[in-house]
C-alpha cells in the first residue's frame, strides 16, 4: 500500500456553539443526560405532566411524538413523509470489472469527491460519492485474481476506504490509521480467496465514519467465483439480478442532508426518508422470472424488516459473506445496519402486476430496546421502499436450486475470548442527577459537531468515550486482543446493554454457533461478519484467523451502529 501522506488538516468551518460544548462538541455528561431526559419525555408524554399545569406533553410547541425539541428522534423540520412514491426508476450502479495489466492483475479506480445528487425528487442535495456524486460503482473482482484499486481523495478532509467483509491483510484492510490525506491517494493491492458474496465498501476513519457513509461515499463489492451461475441462480445485472440498497436520511427545507441534529441521535442516526441506491422510494420493472435481491442495510442504525406488503414468500440464498447450504424460504427478514442477504422472488405468474418491498419494523423493532425513546415513529410501524413492476419475462430465466453450497465445519484450536457489550455509560447517574434540569444549552437544528460536511453538514459527535466493549473504549495506540495467526477461536459476545447491537470483525468471516445456547436459525447458519446481538443476549461465533495485521494496521471489531462505533464502540486485534 503505498499513499502520498499529508500534516495538513482542514480547518473547520465556524459555526454556533452552545455553552455546554467543548471543542465543539458537548460533553459525555450532556449527552448522557439528554438521551436520559428524552426517554423520561417520552414516558412523560404517555400522561398528564402534573408539573406542568397538567398540560399534555404532546400539546407544547415542539413536544410532539418525538420528543423534545432538538432532541427527539422525529424532529427533522421541513421534512414530510409520503407513503409509496414510485415515481422514479431505481437506479442501477454500474459494474466495473477492472483493466487487465501486463502482469495478469486487474486494475480499479476510485475517486472520493463531492457532488450534487437528487435523492428526493426535485431537490438537489450536496452529497460526497465514489466515481460519482452519491454512493460509488459495484467493484466485481473475481476470486484468486490479484487486483489494485486507487483510491483518490478529492474532498476537503482526510477519509479512508474500508473493505467491509474482505478477506485482506491488516495493511490493505482500509481501517482508521489508513487514512487518505485530501488531494492524496492509496493504492490497495490483493487477492481475495473467499467465496463468492455481495460485499460492500466505505469509509471507516475513526470519530468519523457516521459522518462519511451518511455524506453518500459507499459501493458493492462483488466477490464472484462463478458458482451461482454454475448453479443457475438469476446472474444478469439490472435484468434479472438486482443491487438494494437500503438508507434512511434527514433533510433540512433547504433540501440538505441533516446530521445527528437531535440528542437522540446518539442512540444512533435515523432518517424519515428512505432511499434505495440513491433515489427515494422508487419503482424497478422486472421480468415475469425468478429474481435475485441483493439486499444491503447501508444505514448507519436503523433496522430493517424485509417483507413483501402483499404476503408474497421469498428464499433466503445468501447471507453477509456467501451462498446458505440451501434455499431458506421467508416471508420477513430482519437486516440490522451492514448485514446483507439476497433473496430470490418467484415472479413467473405474476406478469403485469406490482410488488412493495417494504420494512415491516413494528412488529420486530420496538422489542430490541428497553427504551421507548430508540424506536421511532417507523420503527414502531413500517414504511415502503420499492414498488417491483413485473413485466414479461427477459432472455434466460433463473431458477432456485435445492442445494447450493457445503458450508464446512470449522475445527476449534485455540481458547475461547469473551466480549461484552455495554451500552451509554453513566445513565443511572445522569437520571439520579437530574436530567431535566441539564437540558439547558443543548442544540437543535445547528447540529452537534464542525459543519464541514457536503453543503456544509454537520458532522455530528465522535470520540466521545459514551459506548464500550468489554468496558474499554476505543483507543488507536491500544491494541486490546491478539490473535494468533492461522487460529480457529470461538468469541462469545454478550450484550449487557439496553439495547441491540451489531457485532462486526475485520479481516475474516464467522459463522454464527449458537444463540443463548440454541442453534441460529437457517438463514443464519451460512458465512457472515455482522451479527445482531439483542439486549442481554449471548452470541457465539467460530472464525478462522488467515489474515496478518500487526499493531500499525491492526483489525478492528466494534459495533456497525456507526455513531456508537465512533463514540467508543470499537476495539483492535492483531493477528500475528
Amino acid at each position: 500500500m503505498t499513499s502520498t501522506k499529508s500534516n495538513s488538516m482542514p480547518g473547520s468551518a465556524d459555526h454556533h456553539k452552545p455553552p455546554d460544548w467543548k471543542d465543539g462538541k458537548l460533553s459525555r455528561r450532556q449527552i448522557i443526560v439528554g438521551a436520559v431526559a428524552g426517554s423520561s419525555l417520552w414516558l412523560a408524554g404517555r400522561t398528564h405532566a402534573q408539573g406542568m399545569g397538567g398540560m399534555m406533553m404532546g400539546s407544547m410547541p415542539g413536544m410532539g411524538q418525538g420528543g423534545m425539541a432538538g432532541m427527539g428522534a422525529n424532529t427533522a423540520r421541513g421534512a414530510t413523509v409520503p407513503t409509496g412514491v414510485f415515481t422514479r426508476p431505481m437506479p442501477i450502479p454500474g459494474q466495473l470489472g477492472g483493466q487487465a495489466q501486463a502482469d495478469g492483475s486487474l486494475a480499479y479506480a476510485l475517486r472520493i469527491a463531492p457532488g450534487t445528487s437528487t435523492l428526493l425528487a426535485g431537490v438537489q442535495t450536496p452529497t460526497w460519492g465514489y466515481n460519482g456524486a452519491y454512493l460509488g460503482p459495484t467493484l466485481r473482482i473475481p476470486r484468486g485474481k490479484r487486483v489494485r484499486i486507487q483510491v483518490r481523495n478529492a474532498l476537503n478532509q482526510p477519509t479512508t476506504t474500508h473493505w467491509h467483509g474482505a478477506h485482506v491483510p491488516g495493511t490493505m484492510d482500509g481501517g482508521p490509521q489508513s487514512l487518505i490525506a485530501p488531494g492524496h491517494s492509496m493504492d490497495y493491492a490483493y487477492t481475495l480467496d473467499q467465496p463468492g458474496a455481495t460485499l460492500w465498501y466505505h469509509p471507516h476513519p475513526d470519530g468519523l465514519t457516521g459522518p462519511h457513509v451518511y455524506a453518500g461515499m459507499a459501493g458493492l463489492l462483488l466477490v464472484d467465483d462463478g458458482v451461482d451461475r454454475t448453479l443457475g441462480l438469476p446472474h444478469t445485472w439490472g435484468v434479472d439480478d438486482f443491487p438494494v440498497i437500503v438508507q434512511d436520511r434527514r433533510f433540512g427545507a433547504d433540501g440538505r442532508l441533516r446530521y445527528m441534529n437531535s440528542m437522540m441521535d446518539r442512540m444512533g442516526m435515523k432518517g424519515d426518508r428512505f432511499l434505495v441506491n440513491g433515489c427515494e422510494q422508487p419503482y424497478v420493472n422486472v421480468p415475469a422470472q425468478w429474481v435475485r435481491l441483493r439486499l444491503v442495510n447501508g444505514s448507519n442504525a436503523r433496522l430493517y424488516n424485509f417483507a413483501f406488503a402483499s404476503g408474497q414468500s421469498f428464499y433466503v440464498v445468501a447471507s453477509d459473506a456467501g451462498l446458505l447450504a440451501h434455499p431458506v424460504e421467508r416471508r420477513s427478514l430482519l437486516l440490522a445496519a451492514a448485514e446483507r442477504a439476497e433473496i430470490l422472488v418467484d415472479l413467473r405468474k405474476l406478469q403485469g402486476s406490482t410488488l412493495v418491498l417494504r420494512s415491516d419494523s413494528g412488529s420486530v423493532v420496538p422489542g430490541l430496546s428497553s427504551m421507548p425513546m430508540d424506536a421511532d415513529r417507523f420503527d414502531r410501524q413500517g414504511f415502503d421502499l420499492l414498488q417491483l413492476r413485473v413485466g414479461a419475462p427477459a432472455g434466460k430465466s433463473g431458477r432456485l436450486p435445492d442445494h447450493l453450497v457445503a458450508i464446512p465445519s470449522l475445527r476449534i484450536d485455540a481458547p475461547q475470548r469473551l466480549f461484552s457489550l455495554q451500552g451509554m455509560q453513566g445513565m443511572q447517574g445522569a437520571m439520579g442527577g437530574g436530567a431535566m434540569g441539564a437540558m439547558g444549552g443543548m442544540p437543535g437544528d445547528q447540529g452537534m459537531g464542525a459543519n464541514t460536511g457536503p453543503g456544509g453538514m454537520s458532522m455530528g459527535v465522535g470520540m466521545e468515550k459514551l459506548f464500550s466493549i468489554n468496558h474499554q473504549f476505543m483507543e488507536m495506540s491500544v491494541i486490546n486482543q491478539r490473535v494468533r495467526l492461522g487460529s480457529t477461536e470461538v468469541w462469545q459476545v454478550r450484550n449487557e446493554g439496553h439495547m441491540a447491537h451489531t457485532f462486526h470483525v475485520h479481516g475474516t468471516s464467522f459463522q454464527i454457533l449458537s444463540r443463548d445456547g440454541v442453534a441460529p436459525p437457517e438463514y443464519e447458519r451460512g458465512w457472515k461478519d455482522v451479527v445482531l446481538v439483542r439486549r442481554n443476549q449471548t452470541v457465539r461465533l467460530v472464525a478462522r484467523f488467515d489474515q496478518p495485521a500487526g499493531k500499525d494496521h491492526p483489525f478492528m471489531y466494534h459495533c456497525h451502529i456507526l455513531e456508537h462505533e465512533d463514540n467508543g464502540m470499537m476495539g483492535q486485534f492483531t493477528v500475528a
